[in-house]
């Protein structure tokens, strides 16, 4: 009989892209097998450990979330274990030390060492004072470098003007390196022309308006390394009813109104968009829109974990397969609960739904093979990008 460290059974997980019985086992932190359909009930399977999951929740892997503001590390990545989440990127503008130079990436990861519930890397920021030097950071090791076009972000974030964004484009982009913009339709084309002529990636985020997404379809069919992601308010919210409250007027990008709102959707669902970048209830608020419109939770780990691994470079994770890490979540789809007002975890994107019922209760979040218990020490890992 072959043992195990640690064997899950599944009545439904997310393997291979669809909802399906399987049997995972987890060794040093890696998932060693993957077993499905009738190979999953393979009585030779034993565990020193083994969780038996019910027909009521679903194991997904650990979603991956590459645009949080983690300023108080210990508050927001135990927030994000919460709901279903194994790693995050800051954005590395939001608190102190900022990621704009490379003293402040190692200030950033001295401060966050020890500190954080979940797996945590770093952008570095493209601001007006450090272009020319984007380079450093590359070599410190951040996920990829990022920027705010003009007129995007929150109010008094640093942004870049139409020429300094190209410029910082091109300097990331010419290292091969990833960059990831906060960007208008003004702003893709000349982005979308770095990109033709340099080897990186470009990764546009917090895609809002529909105007954008026949860029974006253009980019793709030409072959462009080029993703996009959107975030789970844009997908549930709209302007014709939620107009002035004033949890909703802090909401960045804006919301929009409904008929944008369903061709964001129909973008996710023929993969225009990648990619949904998730806050703490990200995966609830989008669970809950996504199953009305015919979707199920194998969708939603491609947008929240698959896809979002994919573009920022951890390899190791988004799937469960063998050979990823043993990072998961398991989620009761059909559960519901009421948001409750005033919680200390709910950031700008979440408070929001205050009072509001979402469908999706994450029973447990696992990292590298042991289930997280928020009141524990924190555990996770600083990330750092090997450069070559």
């Amino acid at each position: 009989m072959a043992k195990y460290e640690l064997l899950i059974h599944a009545r439904r997980a997310v393997v291979d892209d669809r909802i399906q019985q399987a049997a995972v086992t987890v060794d040093g932190g890696v998932i060693s097998s993957v077993r499905t359909g009738s190979k999953a009930r393979d009585i030779g399977l034993a565990g020193e450990h083994t969780i038996n999951l019910g027909d009521d929740v679903v194991l997904m892997p650990g979603l991956v979330d590459p645009h949080v503001s983690t300023e108080d590390v210990a508050v927001g990545t135990r927030s994000a274990a919460r709901g279903g989440i194994t790693a995050v990127v800051d954005y590395g503008t939001d608190g102190e030390p900022t990621v704009t130079t490379p003293e402040g990436i190692d200030r950033w990861r001295d401060e966050v060492t020890g500190e954080s519930t979940v797996d945590v890397g770093v952008w570095g920021a493209a601001v007006p004072d450090n272009l020319g030097g984007l380079g450093q950071l590359l070599d410190r090791g951040v996920i990829g470098v990022s920027a705010v076009a003009e007129g995007k972000g929150v109010a008094g974030a640093p942004t870049l003007d139409r020429a300094a964004l190209v410029s910082a484009a091109e300097e990331v982009l010419g290292r091969g390196a990833l960059f990831a913009v906060d960007a208008g339709v003004d702003h893709l084309p000349p982005l979308l022309d770095v990109l033709r002529r340099t080897s990186g990636r470009l990764h546009v985020r917090s895609v809002a308006d529909h105007e954008e997404l026949p860029l974006l379809r253009e980019a793709r069919q030409e072959g462009l390394a080029v993703s996009s992601s959107t975030n789970p308010h844009m997908l549930a919210l709209v302007s014709e009813l939620t107009g002035g409250a004033a949890a909703a007027a802090t909401l960045d990008p804006p919301i929009r109104d409904a008929a944008n709102r369903e061709l964001l959707w129909e973008a996710l669902r023929d993969g225009t968009i990648d990619a949904v970048a998730s806050a703490r209830l990200g995966l609830s608020v989008v669970w809950t829109e996504a199953r009305r419109r015919g979707f199920d939770l194998s969708d939603v780990a491609r947008w929240m974990s698959g896809r979002t691994a994919e573009i920022v470079g951890m390899d190791d994770r988004g799937g469960i397969a063998e050979g990823r890490r043993a990072d998961f979540a398991a989620v009761a789809d059909d559960d519901a609960f009421v948001v409750l007002p005033r919680a200390r975890e709910l950031g700008r994107a979440d408070s929001v739904y205050s009072q509001r019922a979402l469908a999706g209760v994450v029973r447990w979040t696992m990292r590298n093979g042991a289930i997280i218990d928020p009141r524990a020490l924190p555990m996770g890992t600083v990330l750092t990008k090997a450069t070559g």
